[in-house]
């Protein structure tokens, strides 16, 4: 299939419900940009082989949609190798300008690694994934120099999806996806021409839903999901129970968004942000808890899989990110660091 000249290339990495998701939405783009899936391992090209070469997404209507004309590229021993129209699979090292990375927290530094010489100064990395912290390990790990490290920008997703296999998706609920680009530095605060580019193409797709907002809006955005996962995920994840169960344990929520509530206005970045201290009080913040656990009573939330499979769990990310930002602006957070070892303890009794 012919790609425009006029829309760069986008890459997607991390091929779970919300990568596929993302993909998919992205071929609903008027001006269609050519789009390469990031295949981390072999067995998924089979996989998507066998899919008939498409991405399937199943609605909330029961409706079967597809689309196809993906790129490929496969990782084979730590390299990445473009697939071709014959089926032939070759070397590349070609510059990767836009790239939306929906691995789990956990893997992010290590997935990016065998892409970290393809990604330059003029490249935008979009992190589409839950937690917070991964930029930082990024940075440390992959990018400490701050002159040569890539653009980001941060997205937060609120929709619904389910991955039924790989490359079939259900669209369980419609919602939005918020972006903001990452400052380079405090005197570079306006978005580079890459980051541009996604800024504007992702909300051309309307199943994204997608919107461009500054980086401390978006931050905001970042921090309210956070605080509910911080009290959602461990919790059901140690007592091994669905959402409803958060309903019988007011005083843990209340001690631990309290905790959350005073390392938020301590936070230098949001420092000087109107409306802050009100968006984020304890009582805000339970309202918001409360109202989302009345929708999702029944959902069994992603850490308690992990810790059911003994997978490491995102809790490093999620309330240990509490901790770590806690210690930097001088808030104890002797909830969020209960929680952080129970979890990691339990990880470790299951392997």
């Amino acid at each position: 299939m012919p790609h425009s000249v006029h829309s760069p290339r986008i890459h997607v990495l991390g091929l779970g419900s919300i990568g596929t998701f993302a993909a998919y939405s992205l071929r609903e783009i008027p001006n269609k940009p050519p789009v390469t899936l990031l295949l981390h391992r072999e067995s998924l090209l089979d996989a998507y082989r066998q899919n008939g070469n498409k991405i399937l997404l199943t609605t909330r209507e029961n409706t079967l949609l597809e689309q196809s004309g993906y790129d490929l590229e496969v990782q084979q021993a730590g390299q990445w190798h473009r697939v071709t129209e014959t089926a032939e699979i070759e070397p590349t090292e070609s510059e990767i300008s836009h790239l939306i990375l929906s691995v789990k927290a956990t893997q992010t530094a290590q997935a990016l690694a065998p892409l970290r010489h393809r990604l330059t100064p003029n490249s935008t990395i979009l992190f589409l994934q839950n937690g917070c912290g991964m930029i930082d390990e990024v940075n440390d790990v992959l990018f400490p120099d701050p002159v040569t490290r890539p653009n980001y920008i941060v997205g937060v997703i609120s929709h619904g999806v389910t991955l039924n296999r790989a490359f079939h998706i259900t669209h369980t609920g419609f919602a939005s996806v918020s972006m903001g680009p990452v400052p380079r530095g405090p005197d570079d605060t306006a978005p580079s021409p890459s980051q541009s580019y996604l800024l504007s193409a992702l909300p051309l797709s309307p199943r994204l839903n997608a919107t461009s907002y500054a980086y401390t809006e978006v931050l905001q955005f970042q921090l309210e999901k956070l605080a509910v996962n911080a009290f959602c995920n461990p919790l059901c994840a140690l007592n091994d129970a669905k959402n409803g169960f958060l309903f019988t344990i007011p005083e843990t929520k209340r001690a631990l968004l309290a905790e959350i509530s005073q390392v938020i206005m301590a936070l230098p970045e949001l420092r000087g942000v109107s409306g802050v201290r009100e968006r984020f009080a304890v009582d805000r913040l339970e309202d918001t808890v409360e109202g989302i656990l009345v929708k999702t009573a029944e959902t069994t939330c992603s850490m308690v899989w992990d810790l059911r499979a003994a997978r490491e769990t995102e809790v490093r990310f999620i309330n240990g990110y509490w901790v770590r930002r806690g210690r930097e602006v001088g808030i104890s957070t002797p909830v969020n660091e209960g929680l952080v070892e129970e979890v990691l303890g339990r990880s470790v009794n299951l392997e």
